[in-house]
Parts: structure tokens; C-alpha cells; sequence
């Protein structure tokens, strides 16, 4: 018994000392961690692999040795040679293998060392005894031979047998140890036959040695093969990848690490528990129950924590109550909402965030479907402690235990001011232009349809004013969209100055205005009114030191005279202004069936424009420019003509205003230019003498800056010389942005393309401007050259005849050249001639003509 007690307490000792030398391991691997080298991690499992591989490929050697399946024993040598190298390098232990892992590995390794060693010298011995065997083997079967062709010996025939069963044994590897018994006492008896040959006893002695060694040598190599450097190995390489493993853990896993050390030790206590073979059962029983109660346990902590987490960080407002409605704790999104601290809400009811807003049935119907759902929810006002009210979205909960007892109340909320304050927003801005604040179209349309009821009602007329301001578009692009939007934000501001309370002001994007006027007793009344707003708009503007002057054009539509609803009142008083616009802007028009025939027909024109190119609508004709010294053809100006598949030829006076209106103009610019390129390429393929080709280009497709890239590209699609092509710009559109125009002129120049400034002297007055614009041609416009062959009364030239002489004049001065468009009589070609302009082109030398006969006017190359 007294043993037993001393072996309970030996092991109750070792498993303590076990434990507590895993607790020591655990506690130094928090401190000692350090990172395991793949490097020196890779060195050593080759060398494992090495001794591991080199250690099989020698058992096979030996083993093809004693099959005789080898002649040397290089290959084993070699082998022996390659484990002590790779033995070498196992003994350099990696450094981040720990003190206790070092010291069992090195065990480990000594151990294979010395298994290694013995297994060496069994080699060795194998060798020799190897070496004489297969001796004997060779020469015992030449003894046996040379004995056995003696005849006339008496124990011939028991010699042959005995030869016999030695050489199958030994082919076979089958010799049992009865076999060996019967080959040994038949050695035995041989080697007392006195008459024998000679060659016998020589014989016997090999036979001797392929009997003995033979046996032994079995055993040898069965030893060999049996040696313990295999186990040794696997040891080695077990706790080798153990001492790994660890080092990885301990260095990045340090929850995982505990995780499986406390695996470790449970199951270490699993195992000792199933060594009690009495207790098994129920102490496997305890141990997956302890298991299960402690992963309950760990849930329910997570849990709890989890809980904790959300109640302490959420956003949200908590407060919990008992069931009479005191409060019995709060989360730190509660005090921060509400204002109130912990310690002064603790035991009071949430009565005390009563705003006074709800009414006490609010209250009783929350009560009621508390208890008898369990649960409700909505938006409530309360008051923070510093007297503030505001919205909150509340839902409340009621707890029971497993009983069904009421055990808590509790409630979520979130103040839900700012979102409010977006819906709002939102509302208001659904409704009203972002910029100025008025209505915008939706309210607008709200207002004229209620004004229009309540003058259908009370018999009196409504207006409908919608006013755009003259030119806007120059003031965004020369100045800025901010100082555009600020003249939007003034000029709503003035109209309001005007109108009527009772009347509405909106704005329907861009630069237009819509006036609601209700309650008219006339026509005139309405009048009034506009002139007001076109006068007030009139007045200068003071924009980011500017002083700018801007005009408005108005139309106004009237109930019920032109029309009974929202969109057509709309409709005719858009169609009104613009009738106002064409007849000289800063003034007002009421709808009339005119405007709308009108209006109607350029629509249709419009629609059609948008798919001209689509269809091979859009052609260009070319007009000549002849030298007006010889009359010698210099060059052409591409046109271009619309022919409508209905309407026929449609005047580019109609329809180019339209393309600059709707934005087309660009995209008619980049076809004309990729047309006259293309003109260019097929003249020269069919072998012609091409001259220059001149092309309008429009303020659109001037403005945008990839305009020379755009030249660049088409030109070397079509493979055309720079020289074949000249562009044609309004000095008008040059004086838009001055700066900017000389910069993109600057792009053109270096690109050798030259420019043209067309219909000059009708624009601004830029002849200061003109000297700073890379341009090489100035183009008198016809309304100059119309009138050269014009005399005063007393006979002398016209104003007109001398101001274009004045231009040639100057433009020499600035070593321009000067071409005269429009040139119809001979008298005005004289006239021009004669005061030194270079370039002539009009009627008078041809007129726009398609490609076709254009290009019969050009000359074969030679």
C-alpha cells in the first residue's frame, strides 16, 4: 500500500514537474520569441532529406551487394561519405531553436551519430566478409568442377549433391537453419574422405566459408537493414519540425500557441486518464463534459463582452429600466445626447426628458401597446438638460424571464435632428434653383396651374413671362462661371424687387427666368410689369470690378387667351421671347399665331439639321481666289451647302446659325476639315497641281484647345503638307479671348498652317489687337468691296472704297496679305487692283462649284 502511495505521489510529482515545466516553456515563449529563418529552415530539412535518402539508397547497395547485383563498393562508400557530410550539417543547429530543443535535438543527433557509426562498422564487416564470400562463390564452383571430373573416388556422387544444395541455397537466399545443419555435417563428413581428389580439401574450404559466412553475412545485412539510424532519424526530424512549429508559433501566433499548448496539456490529461483502464469511461465522460461547459462558459463570456461592447460604443442611445420605470443604467450615447450624466439619471424615470410636445394620450397608447405587444416605436420629442428639444427615433422593448415575468424595459434611440434638418433641406431643395433660391420648374409649374384655377375661378387673366438675358454666354466665357453666377443671383434679386407679393419668380436654368403674374384685370397690367423687369435687368452690374450692362429678352403668354394649360403657357411665352430676340433683344413680345407658324417651322429645321450628316446631306462647294495681278489661280474657300432631301438647297444664312445654336457647329467644323483633307489627297493621287484650301472654322470649335491636335491628326491621316490648308477666323472671335487666341494662333504657325482673318473691319476695332495675332491674310469684307465702284457727287470714291483701300494700306504695312471676297464687277476689280490687293474672289471669277468642277480648273502636274 505504502508503495502504491509512493508511486501515486512519484507520478502526481512528475505531473506537476511536467505541468509546471510547460507553464515555465509557455511563459518564456511570450518573452523569447524570435523569427525562425526559412532560409536556415530549408538547410536543414535538405539535410534530414539528405541523411534520410543517402541512408535508404545505402541499405539498397548493400543489399544489390549481397545480391551480387554490384561489382564494387563504391556507390555504398559514397553514400557512408554523403550521411556524414549531411551528419555535419545537422549538428549546426539552427539559432532559433530554444535551449531545451538545442539540447534534445543534439541528443538526438548524437544518438544518430552513434546509430550511424554502428551501422558503419556493420558495413564495413559486410564488405569484408562480402569480399570473401563472393571469393569462395566464385571459386568454389571451379573447385567443385575440377573435383568432380575425377570419376573414381568413391563419395563422388555425395560431393555433386552436396555441391549441388550448397550453390541452390546460396542462389536462393533460401537456406534455412535445418538446411544449414544438413550442409554443415555433409562439410563435415567430406572433409574426413581420405581418398579424394586433391582439389577437395580446397574446395571444402570455400565451401566452408559460402556455408559460415554466408549465414552470417545474411545476418549482417539483416542487421543493416534493420538499424536503428531509421527511427533515430524520424526522431530527429520529428522534434526538428516540432522545434520549428514552436519557433513559428511563439513568434506569430502567440493566442493560437496557447491555444495548442492547452491542447496539450488536456490532452496529456486525457491520456494519463486513459492509462487508469478502471476509470476510463467515466473520466473520458468528465473530461468532454468539462470540455462542453468550458466552451459554454467561453461562449457566454464572448458573448457578455460583446454585449458590453455594443452597449458601451453603439451610437445609439441605451437606457434600461426595471419594470416600474426606473432607470438602471444608461450608455455613454445616452448622456452624450441627452446632456445628463450618469449619476443624475440613475433611479429616475425617463419622464424627466419630457418635452411637453405629446399630448398625455401619446404616452397611454405607447403604455398600452408596450403591454400588449411587448414593443414599440417611433418619433418622439424630448428635452436635453440644457432645456434644448429635439427629435429622436425610439424604440422600446420589453425583457421577460423564463417564468414570463416582466423584467426590463429597454430603450434605443437616435437623435434624428441633422436628419430632419437634410429631409429639409431635400424639400427645399426638390423645389427651388440651388444658385438663387427660387422655385424652380416643379414648384413653378405647381403655381402657374393653381394660378390658372383661381383665374378660371374668379374670372381674371394670369401671365406668363419668361425672360432669358441677352448674350450671357460671352460673360461665362470671358469672365468666369462665378462672376455669371453672381450677375444670375443679382438679377433674380432685382426681379423680386418688382413683382408682387402675390407673384412668383423662377428660374429654369442657364440664364432664364420664369414670372407668374395672377390676378391681371388686363393685358396691360402684364405689360407694365415686364417693362419693369427688362428695365431693372438693364441697370449696370458691379462683378469682380467690372461695371456690366446686361439686357433681357422677354415673351409673355396670357390665360386664357393663348392657352389653358401649365406647358403651353410655357411653351408660347419661350416661343414669344425668342420672337423678341430676333427683333432686336432688350424688349418683350406677346405670343401671337405668327410666332407660333414661325417658331414651328425653324423647330422642324432644327430636328432635320441633327441628322444631315447622317444622311449625306452636307456638301461643299469650292469658290476660286485668282491673283488679282494675272487673274491666276491661287486657291479656293470651301463652302458648305445643305441640300435638304425635301426642301432642296437650304442657305448656310439658315442653317449655320441653327448648327451654332444646337452645338452641331463643332462636329460640321471637324467634317468639313477631314472633307477638303480628303479632297486634297484624291486631287493629288489623280495627279493634279494642288493649291491651298481655305476653311471657316466657328467660335465652338475654335474654343476648344484640341483644335491644332485635331489639324495635326487629320493631316497626317490623309498624309497632306501642312501649306494645303489655311483656316478663316472672324477677327470677332479672335477678340473673345485674346490671350488665349494668340496662343492656339501661336500652336497653328509652329505648325505651319496659315490663318486668315475673315470679313475684317465689320468686328471690333482690333486693329491695335492685330499686330499681336500670328496671322498671315486679312480678308476685306464684301460689304466694303460692294461698294468700291461707288462715287460721292463730286466724283471722288466712297467712304467705303476708301476705307477698303485704307485696309490694304495697312495690312502691307504689316506684311499681310489682302484678299477682296465678294468681287462682282470689273470696276471693283480695278479699283482694287489698282490700290495693291493681292487675292480676289467672288462672282466675277466663278462662283461656289462642287469638287468636280473645281478640280477641272487645276492644273496636271508635270
Amino acid at each position: 500500500m505504502s508503495s502504491r502511495l509512493a508511486r501515486l505521489r512519484t507520478s502526481r510529482v512528475w505531473k506537476i514537474s511536467l505541468f509546471c515545466t510547460l507553464a515555465a516553456l509557455l511563459t518564456w515563449l511570450f518573452v523569447q520569441t524570435g523569427d525562425a529563418d526559412p532560409k536556415a529552415h530549408l538547410r536543414y530539412s535538405r539535410a534530414l532529406h539528405e541523411v534520410q535518402h543517402h541512408d535508404e539508397q545505402l541499405n539498397a547497395r548493400v543489399v544489390a551487394a549481397y545480391a551480387g547485383m554490384v561489382e564494387n563498393y563504391d556507390s555504398i562508400q559514397y553514400h557512408l561519405r554523403q550521411i556524414a557530410n549531411a551528419l555535419d550539417v545537422l549538428s549546426s543547429l539552427p539559432d532559433w531553436i530554444d535551449v531545451e530543443g538545442q539540447q534534445r535535438l543534439q541528443g538526438r543527433i548524437a544518438a544518430l551519430r552513434e546509430a550511424h557509426q554502428r551501422k558503419q562498422r556493420d558495413v564495413d564487416l559486410f564488405q569484408r566478409d562480402h569480399s570473401v564470400l563472393r571469393n569462395s562463390t566464385l571459386y568454389f564452383p571451379q573447385a567443385a568442377e575440377e573435383a568432380l571430373a575425377k570419376t573414381t573416388w568413391p563419395d563422388r556422387q555425395r560431393f555433386a549433391d552436396f555441391s549441388r544444395q550448397l550453390l541452390a541455397g546460396r542462389l536462393n537466399r533460401r537456406l534455412d537453419q535445418a538446411g544449414l545443419v544438413r550442409l554443415e555435417n555433409e562439410l563435415r563428413y567430406l572433409q574426413d574422405v581420405t581418398s579424394a581428389p586433391r582439389i577437395l580439401p580446397t574446395a571444402l574450404a570455400h565451401a566452408e566459408v559460402l556455408i559460415r559466412r554466408g549465414a552470417k553475412l545474411a545476418w549482417r545485412v539483416d542487421d543493416i537493414i534493420r538499424a536503428s539510424t531509421v527511427q533515430q532519424l524520424d526522431d530527429l526530424g520529428r522534434d526538428y519540425q516540432a522545434s520549428y512549429r514552436q519557433a513559428l508559433a511563439q513568434s506569430a501566433y502567440y493566442r493560437r500557441l496557447l491555444y495548442m499548448i492547452s491542447l496539450l496539456l488536456g490532452g496529456y490529461a486525457l491520456y494519463a486518464l486513459l492509462r487508469m483502464e478502471r476509470d476510463r469511461r467515466a473520466l473520458v465522460l468528465a473530461h468532454e463534459d468539462l470540455a462542453q461547459r468550458y466552451e459554454a462558459q467561453h461562449r457566454a463570456e464572448a458573448q457578455l463582452r460583446m454585449y458590453g461592447q455594443v452597449f458601451t460604443h453603439a451610437g445609439e442611445g441605451m437606457v434600461i429600466t426595471d419594470p416600474k420605470g426606473a432607470i438602471i443604467a444608461v450608455n455613454p450615447a445616452f448622456c452624450t445626447i441627452t446632456g445628463y450624466a450618469v449619476e443624475e439619471v440613475l433611479g429616475r424615470t425617463p419622464a424627466l426628458l419630457n418635452s411637453g410636445r405629446h399630448a398625455p394620450s401619446f404616452y397611454r397608447d405607447m403604455w398600452h401597446m408596450l403591454k400588449e405587444s411587448g414593443h414599440w416605436q417611433g418619433e418622439i420629442w424630448n428635452r436635453r438638460k440644457d432645456g434644448g428639444v429635439y427629435p429622436e427615433w425610439l424604440s422600446i422593448a420589453a425583457t421577460y424571464d423564463d417564468d414570463g415575468a416582466l423584467v426590463h424595459y429597454i430603450g434605443v434611440f437616435i437623435d434624428i435632428t441633422e436628419r430632419k434638418q437634410s429631409e429639409e433641406t431635400i424639400r427645399h431643395l426638390a423645389y427651388h434653383d440651388a444658385l438663387t433660391g427660387l422655385p424652380n420648374r416643379i414648384l413653378l409649374e405647381d403655381r402657374i396651374s393653381q394660378g390658372v384655377q383661381q383665374a378660371r375661378q374668379n374670372g381674371q387673366l394670369l401671365a406668363v413671362i419668361l425672360i432669358d438675358l441677352d448674350r450671357f454666354k460671352n460673360i461665362n466665357d470671358s469672365l468666369g462661371h462665378a462672376v455669371g453666377d453672381e450677375l444670375l443671383v443679382q438679377a433674380a434679386q432685382r426681379a423680386l424687387n418688382v413683382l408682387r407679393p402675390t407673384d412668383t419668380l423662377s428660374r429654369q436654368g442657364g440664364d432664364e427666368f420664369v414670372a407668374v403674374l395672377p390676378e391681371l384685370r388686363d393685358a396691360q397690367e402684364a405689360n407694365v410689369i415686364c417693362g419693369k423687369l427688362l428695365a431693372t435687368l438693364c441697370q449696370p452690374y458691379r462683378l469682380a470690378g467690372h461695371e456690366l450692362t446686361v439686357s433681357g429678352s422677354a415673351g409673355v403668354a396670357l390665360f386664357p387667351d393663348d392657352g389653358d394649360s401649365v406647358h403651353e403657357l410655357l411653351r408660347k411665352a419661350d416661343a414669344a421671347m425668342y420672337r423678341a430676340k430676333d427683333e432686336g433683344r432688350n424688349t418683350f413680345r406677346h405670343f401671337s399665331s405668327e410666332i407660333s407658324t414661325a417658331t414651328l417651322g425653324e423647330l422642324v429645321l432644327e430636328n432635320e439639321l441633327f441628322g444631315a450628316l447622317e444622311r449625306n446631306e452636307l456638301v461643299l462647294h469650292y469658290q476660286p481666289k485668282v491673283s488679282a495681278q494675272d487673274g491666276r489661280l491661287l486657291g479656293g474657300e470651301a463652302l458648305m451647302r445643305w441640300y435638304h432631301r425635301e426642301q432642296g438647297m437650304i442657305s448656310p444664312l439658315v442653317f449655320i446659325p441653327l448648327a451654332e445654336e444646337n452645338g452641331l457647329i463643332s462636329s460640321f467644323g471637324e467634317w468639313a476639315l477631314r472633307t477638303v483633307c480628303a479632297q486634297q489627297r484624291a486631287w493629288l493621287d489623280a495627279g493634279y497641281e494642288v493649291l491651298p484650301v481655305a476653311v471657316n472654322i466657328s467660335a465652338q470649335q475654335f474654343a476648344q484647345n484640341e483644335l491644332p491636335d485635331l489639324l495635326a491628326a487629320i493631316l497626317a491621316e490623309y498624309a497632306l503638307p501642312p501649306q494645303l490648308i489655311e483656316l478663316e477666323l472672324t477677327e470677332s472671335l479672335l477678340m473673345r479671348n485674346a490671350a488665349r487666341a494668340a496662343s492656339v494662333l501661336e500652336r497653328l504657325r509652329a505648325m505651319q498652317i496659315r490663318v486668315a482673318i475673315d470679313d475684317f473691319g465689320t468686328g471690333y476695332s482690333s486693329l491695335s489687337y492685330l499686330h499681336q495675332f500670328p496671322v498671315h491674310t486679312l480678308k476685306i469684307d464684301r460689304s466694303f468691296v460692294r461698294l468700291t465702284d461707288a462715287r460721292n457727287p463730286d466724283g471722288s470714291p466712297s467712304e467705303a472704297a476708301r476705307l477698303a483701300a485704307a485696309i490694304i494700306a495697312m495690312a502691307h504695312q504689316l506684311d499681310l496679305e489682302v484678299v477682296a471676297e465678294g468681287v462682282e464687277s470689273d470696276a471693283q476689280a480695278a479699283y482694287l487692283r489698282a490700290h495693291g490687293c493681292d487675292v480676289l474672289q467672288g462672282y466675277l471669277y466663278g462662283r461656289p462649284q462642287a469638287a468636280g468642277d473645281f478640280g477641272q480648273l487645276l492644273r496636271p502636274r508635270h
